[in-house]
């Protein structure tokens, strides 16, 4: 029997960020991070029709027993806006309610969502000590091992391995204006340059539009910032997806950057 709709906190965007998607990737990057622009969990609410929730001990993630279209599903959701003053960075336990909610739809056979909105997972020394790198790999596992279908809608920022693990999925989806990359362009800038400034530089030499990663092979679709369109293009995802595809998306990336030089 469906449970009843997923509510959200008072407070939270209304609607999809209703701002221009500018073409330069920096300020599409901020554009990512804006208070207007929803994350996860309001997507959940918008996509859903009913949601059980599966309780785990970090808000920055969101689990929940749902409907899409009045079919069953388990859907995972980030919620940037957990935080205190700045971005929730997702810890250790926010990647074991994502394993526990991948196996309990493993088990009853359900398809998986996953909705990103990450800069990365939270990198603080307490979050290291308590095997977040280690959970961000069985959360990988979990995705890998998964005998129903999945997809993964990135609503926002893709950040690193937080938000690599839960993209692991049968289909990749990009709303128009998300970003989506293997490292934070600030974290990124150190490591290569030791200068955080240069942070706009690799921004643009990363690749993160919607637009590159869709040439690139790297996402399936991209979908326009608007709620009807991306519940028609999940649905579409969901109906047409079959399990195992994951498995063969780098594979078609790095076959298609080889063959572009």
């Amino acid at each position: 029997r469906p449970g009843p709709p997923l509510t959200l906190p008072q407070g939270r965007p209304e609607e999809p960020d209703p701002t221009p998607v500018p073409a330069d990737p920096y300020l599409l990057l901020q554009r990512s991070r804006g208070t207007r622009r929803p994350s996860g969990l309001e997507w959940a609410s918008w996509l859903t029709d009913s949601w059980v929730e599966l309780r785990g001990s970090d808000p920055a993630l969101r689990a929940g027993l749902a409907t899409i279209a009045g079919s069953r599903a388990v859907v995972v959701a980030m919620d940037r806006f957990a935080g205190a003053g700045r971005p929730a960075l997702p810890g250790p336990g926010a990647f074991r309610l994502a394993q526990r909610a991948i196996l309990l739809a493993d088990r009853l056979r359900l398809p998986v969502v996953t909705l990103v909105d990450t800069p990365g997972a939270d990198p603080s020394p307490e979050s290291e000590a308590a095997g977040v790198a280690g959970e961000i790999a069985r959360t990988f596992l979990a995705m890998a091992g998964l005998a129903s279908v999945s997809v993964c809608l990135c609503v926002g920022e893709g950040g690193s391995g937080g938000a690599m693990a839960l993209a692991h999925t049968d289909r990749f989806l990009l709303l128009q204006g998300s970003v989506f990359s293997v490292i934070g362009p600030e974290a990124g800038a150190v490591i290569l340059y030791r200068d955080a400034g240069r942070a706009p530089e690799l921004t643009r030499a990363l690749k993160m539009t919607s637009a590159e990663l869709l040439r690139r092979g790297v996402v399936d679709h991209v979908a326009p910032e608007n709620v009807d369109a991306v519940r028609g293009a999940l649905l579409d995802a969901l109906a047409s997806a079959t399990p195992g595809e994951r498995d063969s998306r780098a594979d078609r990336a790095t076959a298609r950057a080889l063959l572009a030089g």
